[in-house]
């Protein structure tokens, strides 16, 4: 499996997915879509949380559009070994943390703000009550903070989740996503 990064200083540069059981790396037109939704403005010196990340191919399209950050979270050691190889190979390694770990965990303990977090779970699974509560009512999201949640077209997210509030929604094919403001 391989996808392309769409734009930023890096567009045009592949990334090599693992593949396996589970994993749907977003594709190319909709990455695309999600960054001309939110503008640049929600990405140029963001600090990046990537949820679920599988390839990272949503938090390297991030920092390759001007993201100052990415913190990568994985369940999976060998996906996590990946999305290193992958920040390595294009020289974003600097800029990128790869935490691996359940997210529902991993959103208990980070310490850092973030600006923009990109969440893409399996659709199989519904993670959003918890992901988005641990967001709203954890110190992690800066004030205008933008969340873009990737799932299913069958799956309905609420309009709020706490202070967070539904910005925008869009649909390509199989796929949604839903975009929520923190206090916004």
């Amino acid at each position: 499996m391989e996808t392309r990064i769409s734009g930023g200083s890096r567009r045009g540069r592949k990334l090599r997915s693992l593949g396996g059981v589970g994993l749907r790396p977003t594709s190319e037109k909709v990455r695309s879509a999600i960054f001309s939704l939110i503008g640049p403005e929600s990405v140029n010196g963001a600090r990046v949380l990537d949820l679920y990340a599988g390839t990272g191919a949503l938090g390297i399209e991030a920092l390759s559009r001007g993201a100052a950050t990415a913190e990568f979270v994985e369940s999976d050691p060998a996906r996590c070994r990946y999305i290193r190889r992958a920040v390595e190979d294009l020289e974003l390694a600097e800029q990128s943390r790869i935490t691996r770990g359940k997210v529902e965990r991993v959103l208990q303990t980070v310490k850092a703000r973030f600006d923009l977090v990109l969440a893409d779970p399996p659709y199989r699974i519904d993670p959003w009550e918890t992901i988005m509560t641990s967001l709203s009512e954890r110190e992690v999201l800066e004030q205008g903070a933008v969340i873009v949640a990737e799932h299913s077209k069958t799956y309905e997210m609420a309009d709020s989740y706490g202070d967070l509030n539904i910005w925008k929604r869009r649909r390509y094919g199989d796929t949604a996503v839903s975009i929520f403001r923190n206090g916004g």
